[in-house]
């Protein structure tokens, strides 16, 4: 069963079909997996080269990361993510020269499991040293022709595509995929396609089923403990079946896969409206796949006050919401996330006075939450107001000692 719902591009009015190529986000990574694989299996790489075959301009300290390592997550390279690398055009050559320039690993490879986008850069550029091809030129020939994905590309800056998913944000904003990087991301597919290469995994069509076998086996770390991950995929279990299965999520795009093997079935789904929870409706459609029962996921009650607001303002929204909690309306999600993201919504359109009453709001509702009042304390930061800043890090502050944005937004406060 497939189907479509809502719009992939809102201003063309172009509707959102099972054949809709949707950005995927990290899914993209099972490919880079399969990529390395063919290349494996052709004995143009082994998994255990060291990552100075490739890139011996790393320093010393990272000659001991296997191809293995990367494909685990098992590596120590850090996420370019959290060295603050992303920003719109982000080319493989930026994280690459950041990743040289560190001073060291985060941990020794094969210490411990630490998702890494970075390591997965590193592969697909493997992937293009090794064949001699782009990334892009080698999945299109080895995976997508073969498997008939005639909705699936990898995105490059020359790419003209005509009815692809746009992304939006939670509030119908703007937030489409700008990376340039690939290994990580990059791939735009549809469900369509998404189901044939899923059924290709059970043939011997792209690599052989002994190889696939290594791809879905736990990773081991150096004390002999094994994660709950094979290379890349997540193994898990759902009522006694092995599932594999990964989520993926930028900008305005959310998307889910997970596979029960035993039984041949597979959920699958690809979005352009970001929302932060996937596992909520995947869970939902599991236990309907399987016949059990299931919690229909909350609405956004976030998304509800923003709806009201654009028409009749911020004031009307906050009586909206204290009126929907009080009636103990179980349709929507009330939790301190919703008010808090509805909040640096507005923060982020400038409209700081209105974002200071959801905030607001948000301390009232959840006062025991330290992050509560640290947004609160940044809302009052950008609106000039010194005094209230300092008393709501202070408060943070004090629910959680640790919080070193608290701190540090106090000492720069105090100095001016």
């Amino acid at each position: 069963m497939k189907n479509g719902f809502g719009k992939a591009v809102n201003k063309n009015n172009i509707i959102f079909t099972p054949e809709t190529p949707c950005y995927l986000g990290s899914l993209t990574k099972q490919f880079t997996v399969t990529a390395i694989m063919i290349l494996y299996e052709k004995h143009k790489l082994s998994l255990n080269d060291p990552l100075s075959k490739y890139f011996p301009e790393f320093p010393l300290y990272a000659h001991g990361v296997t191809i293995r390592h990367l494909l685990n997550h098992t590596s120590g390279i850090p996420d370019y993510v959290d060295l603050g690398l992303e920003h719109p055009g982000l080319t493989d050559k930026e994280v690459l020269k950041a990743l040289i320039q560190q001073d060291t690993l985060q941990f020794f490879p094969g210490e411990k499991f630490a998702y890494s986008n970075s390591g997965y850069i590193l592969l697909g550029m493997i992937i293009e040293k090794v064949s001699g091809q782009t990334y892009a030129d080698f999945l299109k020939k080895n995976i997508f022709i073969p498997l008939h994905m005639n909705n699936t590309f990898v995105y490059e800056k020359s790419s003209q595509r005509e009815n692809i998913a746009h992304g939006y944000g939670r509030f119908g904003n703007d937030s489409d995929y700008d990376l340039l990087t690939y290994g990580e991301g990059g791939i735009y597919s549809s469900v369509t396609d998404m189901f044939k290469w899923d059924q290709a995994l059970y043939t011997n069509k792209i690599i052989s089923q002994l190889i696939i076998k290594e791809v879905f086996t736990p990773g081991r770390l150096n004390d002999g403990s094994i994660t709950s991950s094979g290379f890349d995929w997540g193994i898990g279990n759902y009522d006694n079946l092995t599932t594999y299965s990964h989520a993926g999520r930028y900008g305005g795009f959310n998307t889910y896969i997970k596979r029960f093997p035993k039984d041949r079935n597979t959920i699958i789904f690809l979005t352009n409206n970001d929302f932060k929870n996937m596992s909520l409706p995947g869970n939902a459609l599991i236990n309907i796949l399987y016949d059990k029962p299931y919690s229909s996921p909350k609405l956004s009650i976030a998304e509800e006050m923003n709806r009201i607001y654009k028409s009749d303002g911020i004031d009307t929204a906050i009586q909206k919401y204290e009126t929907m909690q009080k009636s103990k309306d179980t349709t929507y999600d009330y939790s301190e996330s919703e008010l808090n993201e509805f909040g640096y919504y507005l923060l982020g359109l400038n409209k700081t006075e209105d974002a200071i009453k959801i905030l607001k709001l948000n301390a009232e509702a959840f006062p025991s939450s330290w992050n509560v009042y640290d947004g609160l304390g940044e809302a009052y930061m950008k609106h000039l107001d010194k005094e209230l800043a300092i008393r709501n890090y202070q408060k943070s502050l004090e629910l959680n000692p640790e919080n070193l944005n608290a701190t540090s937004m106090l000492q720069k406060l105090r100095k001016q």
